[in-house]
């Protein structure tokens, strides 16, 4: 391969893998690993993505386009221009549209299926590649070492990364990260795994958010976290929280004896009044206690689960 890039299994059950540089190729790998050329003619291919049994849509850095071909390797211009200005990843997002990502100035577009290009987010820097987890996008900055979440309307808010280069671990306000690139997640969607392109290295973000709603983006007067609502619940229950001002938020709820048995918030946040959903299918009827930290703040609420 020649600097392979962002590839994906097809529906055939072989690993398609775009060599982006000078060859333009896209290779076919078989589950018993035999290698063979699909594709020798498009310009710097990056990424390929499967929308269906039948077809795929391969980007082109080099050329600004996305082309789409069937399972025989005919393929077509299927989008160019639009603003795109080194398209580097393609997903879905949660209404089924088309996300477009460029890594030369972090431009997020929306493409609707009247073929529609409207930008929903402008990154700082370079942007790597880009997965859809829990109704957000997550995405790499390659040039300002910061892992970035961005909701389906656009808000963006830094998810991890000092932006300093390094590899150091820990909260995700502290942690460090050297050229993160490849990015995608774990079935469930509470774990990220990421490719540090300067090192070669492979991190992961464990207990990321889900269950997570913004109720409103106006920032409140002070930090608060409401009582459970319902209270007893069974199984699930809502938790309400505001903060005056961005910041790292970290929410978790613990038994009786003072285990965490699952951390419902560890991230940072814009200012705002959010909601969290807790389930304790898993656990046995008791007390919890539900402690949300974030700045100088520390607040606490007990709730009852009654199976």
């Amino acid at each position: 391969f020649n600097a392979p890039n962002g590839t994906a299994f097809g529906p055939d059950g072989y690993l398609y893998v775009p060599s982006n540089i000078g060859s333009g190729r896209i290779n076919k790998i078989s589950p018993a690993g035999v290698v063979d050329t699909f594709i020798t003619s498009i310009q710097f291919p990056t990424t390929v993505f499967f929308e269906n049994d039948s077809s795929m849509l391969i980007t082109s850095y080099q050329t600004n386009r996305i082309y789409r071909a069937d399972m025989n390797g005919n393929y077509a211009t299927l989008y160019t221009g639009n603003g795109m200005n080194g398209p580097v990843d393609i997903e879905y997002d949660t209404d089924g549209n088309l996300l477009v990502a460029n890594f030369n100035d972090g431009k997020i577009f929306r493409v609707d299926s009247a073929g529609t290009f409207t930008q929903i987010a402008d990154l700082p820097g370079t942007l790597g590649f880009m997965v859809v987890a829990n109704g957000y996008i997550y995405s790499t900055a390659f040039q300002v070492n910061k892992i970035y979440r961005t909701s389906m309307n656009g808000d963006t808010v830094t998810f991890a990364g000092t932006g300093a280069p390094g590899q150091i671990n820990g909260p995700l306000n502290s942690a460090t990260f050297n050229g993160p690139n490849g990015i995608t997640a774990s079935p469930t969607g509470d774990t990220l795994f990421i490719s540090d392109f300067n090192t070669r290295s492979l991190r992961l973000i464990t207990g990321v958010s889900v269950g997570v709603t913004t109720i409103s983006s106006h920032a409140p007067d002070g930090y608060s976290i409401k009582q459970n609502y319902p209270n007893p619940f069974n199984p699930s229950t809502q938790i309400e929280f505001s903060i005056p001002k961005s910041g790292f938020v970290s929410i978790k709820v613990f038994d009786n004896l003072g285990r965490v048995v699952s951390t419902l918030i560890n991230e940072t946040l814009p200012a705002g009044t959010y909601r969290a959903e807790f389930n304790g299918g898993k656990l046995s009827s008791g007390t919890y206690f539900v402690k949300m930290s974030s700045g100088s703040f520390n607040g606490a609420k007990k709730m009852t689960l009654i199976k």
